[in-house]
């Protein structure tokens, strides 16, 4: 569910961003790598840059994105694999 900044009501904090960081961690069994992987800061530095928070997606929303993704590499493998050697004339001799 979208808020405004103004209903969120909870200012920023380095504190309060390393306290959910590790709690995200643990609730979530994640290693705690994870908060160094750089996909992860990546989505956070995203997130930091709304105005009217973050809206994040419903499990069918997420599979659905997911299989696409997996279909276009598939579709950019194919046309990379997809390769056509040109063997050169054979010559015959009678």
């Amino acid at each position: 569910m979208e808020r405004k900044l103004s209903e969120c009501g909870i200012p920023y904090s380095d504190k309060l961003v390393k306290k959910a960081a590790v709690e995200w961690l643990i609730a979530t069994d994640q290693p705690i790598q994870a908060l160094e992987h750089l996909k992860f800061k990546e989505m956070i530095d995203v997130a930091s840059c709304t105005t009217q928070g973050v809206k994040i997606p419903g499990h069918k929303a997420t599979r659905a994105e997911i299989m696409q993704m997996f279909k276009n590499h598939l579709i950019r493998l194919k046309a990379k694999l997809n390769v056509y050697i040109i063997r050169p004339f054979s010559i015959l001799i009678f």
